[in-house]
C-alpha cells in the first residue's frame, strides 16, 4: 500500500490538487486529465516506488502502476477527497490556475481521451464476458454438455454484456461527459426495446418521418452519437429550465427528443459509419494479410503505449458484430512478445531481483494478458530488448495475418484467449511461436540491465 507521503508527492508532481480535472484507472494505469500539463514534474512522479513510468498521451497523464493500480487509486481517491473536504477556496490566491487558458489540448487528444475514458470502465466486464463466452464455446464441443441447461444459463450470462452494450456504454459515456448516466443508459435501452427490435428491417413513422427499425445490440457508434447529443442538450436545458423543475423536465425533454432523433438519423448513420470504417480497415489488411500482420504485430505495443489503440476499439466491436475481428487477434501477439521477453530474462538472468521481477510479471501476464509490468519494468529499462519485441510480435502477427485468423471475443491476449480464436490451431501456433521467439532472442543475445551485468554482456 502506498504511503501518504508517496501519494502527496504524486499529487504534487501532477501540479497539485487544483490542477487535476478528472482521474480514473484501467487495468494497470492511473489516468489523470489535467488543466495544465506544463506543471507536470515527470522526474518526481517516476521517483515514486509505485510508479513504473509516466506517459503523456491521449489527452491524459498516465502513471503506469501495474497490478496494484486499484490500491494506489483508492489511496489517491481518499487523499484527494480529504483535500477537497478541508480546503478553503481563496479566489485571490496567486497560485490559482486559470482553467480556461492553462490547457490548449489538441482536438485529437481530446477525442482519444474521450474514447478511452468511455471504454475503460467497461473493459473489465466485457473481457470477463468474452472469456466466459470462449469457455462456453469449448464446453459446447463436448457431448456431455449437449442440451445442458446449466450451460444455457452460463451462455446467457456471457451474452448479456454484449447484447446490452449500448446500455452499458450509454451509462459510461454519460459519466465521462459528466451528464446524467441513467439517461444515457435509457437511450441505449431504447435502441434494444424488444417491441422495436422484433420489427428489424421494417419501417415505422414518427410524425410522418420514416424510421427504419434495426437491431443495435452490440453496436458502438450509434450510442456514442446519441449520448453526446443528449449531454449537449442537457447543458442547454439546465441553463433555461428553473432549478425546481430540472429533476423531471430535463430528462423528459432529452428522452422525447434524443431517442426519436437517434432512431431516425443518429442510429442508422452511426451503424453505417462503423460498418464502412471496419470494412475499410479490413480491406487494407486483406491486401496482404502477411505484411499487415507483420507490421501490426511488430508495432502494436507502440500504439498501445500512446493510447492510440482506443481509436480502433469501436471498429473492433463493429468487426465482432459482423463475424470476428482480425485487429485484436494480430495486435495481441505484441503482448505475447512481451511475455516471451520476460520469460527469456527469467531464464537468462542470474540476479535474484531481476528474476523475481521477471517471474512476478510473466506468470500473471500469461493468464491475464496484462503486460504493462513487463513493458515498463523490464523492456523499457533494458532497451536492447525492444527489437526483440518487434521481431517476435512480427512473427506471430505474420502467422495470424497470413491465415486470416480472427477472434470472436474481447479478451486480453493470453493462454485464456486461445478459445476465442476462430482457428484455434493456427492461433495457438502463432502464440507459442511468438512467445518462444521472444524468449530465445533474449537468451541468445542477452539484454541490458544496470543491476545484472551478466544479462547485459553475455
Amino acid at each position: 500500500m502506498s504511503s501518504r507521503a508517496e501519494i502527496d508527492t504524486i499529487i504534487d508532481g501532477l501540479g497539485g490538487r487544483e490542477n487535476i480535472k478528472d482521474y480514473f484507472h484501467c487495468a494497470t494505469r492511473l489516468r489523470f486529465s489535467l488543466y495544465d500539463y506544463s506543471l507536470i514534474d515527470q522526474e518526481k512522479l517516476k521517483s515514486q516506488p509505485s510508479v513504473l513510468t509516466v506517459i503523456i498521451a491521449s489527452g491524459q497523464c498516465q502513471l503506469i502502476i501495474g497490478n496494484g493500480v486499484e490500491n494506489v487509486y483508492q489511496e489517491v481517491n481518499k487523499f484527494i477527497k480529504n483535500i477537497d473536504a478541508s480546503k478553503t477556496i481563496d479566489n485571490s490566491s496567486e497560485n490559482e490556475i486559470d482553467h480556461t487558458e492553462a490547457t490548449k489540448e489538441s482536438k485529437i487528444n481530446i477525442v482519444f481521451g474521450f474514447i478511452s475514458g468511455s471504454f475503460l470502465p467497461i473493459i473489465g466486464i466485457i473481457s470477463a464476458a468474452g472469456l466466459l463466452r470462449a469457455v462456453t464455446t469449448v464446453l459446447g464441443g463436448f457431448s456431455y454438455f449437449h442440451g445442458s441447461e446449466t450451460l444455457k444459463v452460463i451462455t446467457l450470462i456471457a451474452n448479456v454484456p454484449f447484447h446490452y452494450l449500448p446500455v452499458i456504454l450509454g451509462f459510461s459515456i454519460a459519466r465521462k461527459l459528466k451528464s446524467n448516466e441513467l439517461v444515457g443508459a435509457a437511450i441505449g435501452a431504447a435502441l434494444l426495446y424488444p417491441e422495436f427490435t422484433k420489427l428489424a428491417g421494417q419501417t415505422l413513422h414518427f410524425s410522418g418521418i420514416p424510421i427504419t427499425i434495426a437491431d443495435y445490440s452490440g453496436t458502438v457508434f450509434p450510442i456514442f452519437f446519441a449520448v453526446i447529443t443528449a449531454a449537449f442538450l442537457e447543458k442547454l436545458l439546465k441553463r433555461v429550465v428553473p432549478n425546481s423543475l430540472q429533476l423531471m423536465i430535463v430528462p423528459l425533454a432529452i428522452l422525447v427528443t434524443v431517442i426519436p432523433v437517434t432512431l431516425i438519423f443518429l442510429g442508422p448513420f452511426g451503424a453505417i459509419l462503423g460498418e464502412y470504417m471496419a470494412k475499410g480497415i479490413l480491406y487494407v489488411i486483406n491486401l496482404s494479410g502477411l505484411l499487415s500482420g507483420i507490421f501490426i504485430g511488430a508495432f502494436y505495443s507502440i500504439i498501445v503505449m500512446f493510447g492510440l489503440h482506443w481509436a480502433l476499439t469501436p471498429i473492433t466491436f463493429t468487426n465482432l458484430a459482423h463475424g470476428g475481428d482480425p485487429i485484436y487477434a494480430i495486435g495481441g501477439m505484441s503482448a505475447i512478445a512481451q511475455m516471451g521477453i520476460a520469460l527469456g530474462i527469467l531464464i537468462k538472468s542470474r540476479d535474484s531481483k531481476t528474476r523475481q521481477l521477471a517471474g512476478s510479471a510473466f506468470f500473471p501476464a500469461l493468464i491475464s494478458g496484462i503486460t504493462e509490468p513487463i513493458l515498463y519494468g523490464l523492456i523499457i529499462p533494458n532497451k536492447r530488448t525492444l527489437p526483440f519485441m518487434f521481431i517476435s510480435g512480427a512473427v506471430g502477427g505474420g502467422i495470424i495475418g497470413f491465415y486470416g485468423v480472427k477472434i470472436n471475443e474481447i479478451i486480453f491476449a493470453s493462454l485464456l484467449s486461445i478459445p476465442s480464436a476462430q482457428n484455434i490451431l493456427v492461433y495457438t501456433v502463432a502464440l507459442f511461436a511468438t512467445l518462444l521467439t521472444g524468449a530465445l532472442l533474449v537468451i541468445i543475445f542477452g539484454y541490458e540491465s544496470n543491476s545484472d551485468v551478466s544479462g547485459d554482456k553475455k
